[in-house]
C-alpha cells in the first residue's frame, strides 16, 4: 500500500538529468541576447545623443564640448531651414502615402479577382522591394536624365515637353515621389491582398444570399473588415516616408537648392558635413519624440480594437 505514494511522488518529480530552471528564468535567458543587442545599439546611443543635445558639439574643434543647457534646442527651433525641411517631408509623406494606399488597394482588389497568372504577378510585384532604394535610385536617376534618359526620349517621340525632372525646382520633389510610389506601392498591394484573402467567407455568402449590391458589400463588409490591415500599412508607410533619406541622397542630394531636402537629409548634412553634432542630435531627438507621440496616437485605436476582439473571443 505504501508503494503507491512513492510512485506518485516519483512521477511528479523532474526527470533525472533535467534542469530545474523555472519558466521565468528560462524566458529571461531567451530574450537576454536580444535585450543586450538593443541596449548596446539602441539605448546607449540614444542616451549619448540626449547628452550631446545639452553640449557644445562642433566636431571641427575636435571634441564634444561643455554643457550649454537648452541653447541647442533654441537654435534648432529658430532655424527656418529646419522647418522648411519639415514642410518638405510633410508634403512628400502626404502625397506619396496617399497615392500608394489608393493604388496599392486597387491593385490588391484586381489581383484578388484575377483568375490566371496571379502567382507570376505577385512575384513581379516583389521585384521593386527586392533591391535597395540606393541601387534602384541610380537607375531612376538615369531614367530622369535630360540628355539620354528614357522618359524624355519617349516624351520627345510624342512631341511633348521634356522637363528637367531632378533639376527643376517645381517638379523635383514630385519626381522623388514618383520613384517612391513605384517602389512601395507593391508593398501596400501585397499586404492588402493578404488581408483580402484572410477575410472570412461567411459574411459575404450571407450578403450574396440577401441580394446585397457589390457597393454595399464593399462599404459595409470588405473595408470595415480590412480596416486594421490597411491602418497598419498606413502607419508603417508613414513612418518610412517621414524618415526618407536614401532616395533623396541618390536622386537629388536635397536639391535643387533645398526643394527636396527632407528632415533626415538635413540632419545628415548638419551632422556629418557641417560637423555640428549638437544640432544634429537635437534634431534627431525632437524627430524621435514627434514620431513616438504620433505612433502612440495612431496605434492606440488599433490596439484597443484588437483588445476588444480578444475579450469577445
Amino acid at each position: 500500500m505504501s508503494a503507491a505514494p512513492e510512485s506518485a511522488g516519483l512521477a511528479g518529480s523532474p526527470p533525472p538529468g533535467k534542469s530545474g530552471m523555472s519558466d521565468r528564468w528560462f524566458s529571461i535567458l531567451l530574450i537576454a541576447p536580444a535585450m543586450l543587442i538593443t541596449l548596446i545599439f539602441a539605448i546607449l546611443p540614444l542616451i549619448q545623443a540626449l547628452d550631446v543635445t545639452f553640449r557644445m558639439g562642433d566636431l571641427s574643434r575636435g571634441k564634444i564640448g561643455d554643457y550649454v543647457g537648452l541653447t541647442n534646442y533654441r537654435i534648432v527651433f529658430a532655424d527656418n531651414q529646419f522647418w522648411q525641411a519639415g514642410w518638405v517631408t510633410l508634403k512628400f509623406t502626404v502625397v506619396a502615402v496617399g497615392l500608394e494606399m489608393i493604388l496599392g488597394v486597387a491593385i490588391a482588389f484586381l489581383l484578388h479577382g484575377a483568375t490566371f497568372a496571379k502567382g507570376i504577378t505577385r512575384s513581379l510585384l516583389i521585384l521593386p522591394l527586392a533591391t535597395s532604394a540606393a541601387v534602384t535610385g541610380l537607375f531612376w536617376r538615369y531614367l530622369y536624365d535630360t540628355q539620354f534618359g528614357v522618359l524624355n526620349w519617349v516624351l520627345g517621340l510624342l512631341g511633348l515637353p521634356e522637363p528637367n525632372w531632378l533639376g527643376d525646382y517645381t517638379i523635383a520633389l514630385w519626381s522623388v515621389v514618383l520613384f517612391d510610389i513605384w517602389q512601395w506601392t507593391p508593398f501596400v498591394a501585397l499586404i492588402a491582398l493578404a488581408g483580402l484573402q484572410a477575410l472570412p467567407k461567411e459574411p459575404f455568402e450571407a450578403a450574396e444570399l440577401d441580394g446585397a449590391s457589390k457597393w454595399r458589400v464593399l462599404t459595409t463588409l470588405t473595408f470595415p473588415l480590412l480596416k486594421p490591415v490597411l491602418f497598419l500599412v498606413l502607419v508603417l508607410r508613414t513612418i518610412d516616408c517621414v524618415r526618407l533619406y536614401d532616395a533623396v541622397a541618390v536622386l537629388t542630394r536635397g536639391g535643387p537648392g533645398t526643394a527636396t531636402e527632407t528632415m533626415t537629409f538635413y540632419l545628415y548634412r548638419t551632422g556629418l558635413k557641417l560637423f555640428r553634432m549638437d544640432y544634429a542630435s537635437t534634431m534627431a531627438v525632437f524627430f524621435l519624440y514627434v514620431m513616438l507621440v504620433a505612433a502612440v496616437f495612431a496605434l492606440t485605436p488599433l490596439l484597443k480594437q484588437f483588445t476588444d476582439r480578444a475579450k469577445e473571443a
